[in-house]
């Protein structure tokens, strides 16, 4: 049955503070994960992995063939001659090793071989391919093989033996306890191996050393027993089962243990950035409610000469539009003249000048039309403009957030005006329906004699049109004013009779309260692009959790072996 291991799925933002690190160690989890998973479902008697880890030339193929007695790994100088990798084991572990798959760099490019020498009865002995080779994969059949040995034999050459890449691999080994036996190849001199002894014990304490002489030419195999002495005597423990066992529960117990650090550690960091991840969303959100209640401030104050102006020629549009289809024209084109004269003398202290470029009035009115003329989105963008200059704060206020502010800055995600003006125009697109509505409810509460004089006097559906168009330009303050100085009076006592005014009042606040719910769901929509950004940033909760209860399972193994 071929080995299929757990793994841990995260993907994050390369352009992340230490994403490379923290991806790095959920990547050397996912060995240790499927390293232990792997050795804790072997047999108790299988053998143990011994593998012969080194650099370019170092002469692992030579020591490879030396122990197994047979020219299984090609010899060479040629720049690296071991590819992919080759596994001699006893003939009963051939099976197993084919079904470990691809997890384990067991592919078409492995090659597996059967020994009976009894020196070999509990070992499966794995050349794997150099180290600081400059093929990728190699590389990383190196580093799982690491991962996966008992023990490591590391073969420096006199020439490479100061090397910085293999004291490093001999620095990894120690720190997680593996089990290490060093071999100088090619030594020439006594010398040469007494100051290579001495290096590493100054640098990394006690290990296991032995010396193997050059031997001149390009051997494939040592056949003496004397050059051999020193492999054999690396390996000769393991002949025995009782040595082996103990060997395997002990690496396993490293395992698991160098698995919770990493687990622990990944944890951790997943964390560390989930929170601040959280940190900057709830700052961006405190920043939205302080621009949404600035901008409801600003709502409540009376409209500017500008938007004033531009009412007038809305309602100007609308008595042509509108007035036609009702009598006397002469009632409503004067009593929408004094609406507008009274309203500007009501608001501002001085005259304003009516328009009269037509191509001036005409782009107006077509702004109107769209929903672009009322006092809101000065207010709108000026709350936009306010937010992103929050959230400019915010990222910038600590270097927690300095990789956030440089992706929301690459990403471009401000609103631009036209942008806001297409959103508020969607958002809000359509008051004459809600309009229409509610002059078929009031004209159904009718008698038959009131609707007749609804049809008689002055348009009611262009009075519902009027307030409107006040409330969208300049809100309810503006419309109360009007309501108070110059539409009430021109309103017939029957029509006052059936509440109109509240009518109109209601209807107006049902129109504020869809034009602020609008304007609200832009400035929110502005925040949710930083939030959606930063969110994505996150690794998943799920993720997290799974990955703790992995972590608190293994740690309550009590039983190994």
């Amino acid at each position: 049955m071929t080995f299929k291991p757990r793994k841990l799925e995260y993907t994050l933002d390369s352009r992340l503070n230490n994403s490379l690190a923290l991806l790095n160690e959920i990547s050397l989890s996912n060995e240790l994960l499927q390293a232990y998973e792997l050795k804790v479902n072997l047999r108790p008697d299988f053998p143990v992995f011994i593998c012969l880890l080194g650099g370019t030339g170092a002469g692992k193929s030579l020591l490879f063939n030396s122990l197994t007695g047979s020219k299984f790994s090609e010899v060479g100088v040629r720049r690296p001659c071991t590819k992919g990798v080759v596994i001699c084991c006893p003939a009963a572990s051939v099976h197993i090793l084919k079904n470990l798959g691809t997890a384990w760099a067991i592919d078409k490019s492995t090659r597996i071989v059967s020994s009976d020498r009894e020196n070999l009865r509990n070992i499966i002995l794995v050349d794997t391919p150099d180290f600081d080779s400059v093929e990728k994969d190699n590389l990383i059949i190196s580093n799982r093989f690491f991962v996966l040995s008992d023990v490591i034999l590391f073969v420096a050459s006199e020439e490479k033996y100061a090397d910085l890449l293999g004291r490093n691999v001999l620095r990894r080994s120690l720190n997680w306890g593996k089990e290490i036996g060093v071999i100088l190849n090619k030594a020439l001199t006594e010398t040469a191996f007494q100051d290579f002894s001495q290096s590493l014990k100054n640098e990394l304490g006690e290990l296991k050393l032995v010396k193997i002489s050059r031997i001149a030419g390009i051997p494939e195999i040592l056949d003496s027993a004397v050059e051999m002495e020193p492999l054999v005597s690396l390996i000769s423990r393991f002949e025995s089962l009782e040595q082996t066992r103990e060997l395997r529960t002990l690496e396993l117990h490293r395992l698991r243990s160098s698995l919770l650090t990493s687990l622990d550690t990944t944890a951790v960091e997943l964390r560390r950035l989930r929170d601040r991840v959280s940190s900057a969303i709830v700052q961006i959100q405190q920043a939205l409610n302080q621009a949404t209640e600035e901008m409801e401030s600003r709502l409540q104050v009376s409209p500017s000469q500008e938007v004033e102006q531009k009412i007038q020629i809305r309602l100007g549009d609308l008595l042509r539009k509108y007035d036609f289809l009702y009598v006397p024209r002469a009632a409503l084109k004067s009593a929408v003249e004094r609406i507008v004269s009274t309203v500007r003398c009501s608001v501002f202290s001085s005259q304003t000048e009516m328009f009269t470029n037509e191509s001036d009035s005409t782009n107006l009115v077509r702004d109107l039309a769209e929903n672009n003329c009322g006092g809101p989105l000065p207010q709108l963008e000026a709350s936009i403009a306010k937010l992103n200059l929050h959230v400019a704060e915010i990222l910038s206020s600590t270097e927690e957030f300095s990789d956030f502010r440089r992706i929301v800055s690459e990403s471009f995600p401000k609103f631009t005006s036209e942008q806001i003006k297409t959103f508020y125009r969607d958002a809000f697109p359509d008051v004459e329906h809600l309009l229409e509505e509610e002059f078929e409810k009031f004209k159904n509460g009718l008698s038959t004699l009131d609707e007749i004089k609804l049809y008689g006097s002055y348009t009611l559906w262009s009075l519902f049109l009027i307030t409107a168009e006040i409330t969208i330009g300049g809100g309810l303050t503006l419309l109360d004013i009007a309501l108070n100085t110059v539409i009430v009076p021109f309103i017939p006592k029957w029509l006052l009779k059936l509440k109109i005014i509240d009518i109109l009042r209601d209807i107006a606040q049902r129109i504020d309260d869809q034009r602020r719910e609008a304007l609200r769901n832009i400035l929110r929509g502005q925040a949710d692009v930083y939030i959606n950004i930063i969110s994505d940033l996150a690794p998943d909760e799920e993720a997290i959790n799974e990955l703790v209860r992995m972590r608190n399972n293994l740690e309550n193994v009590t039983q190994i072996v």
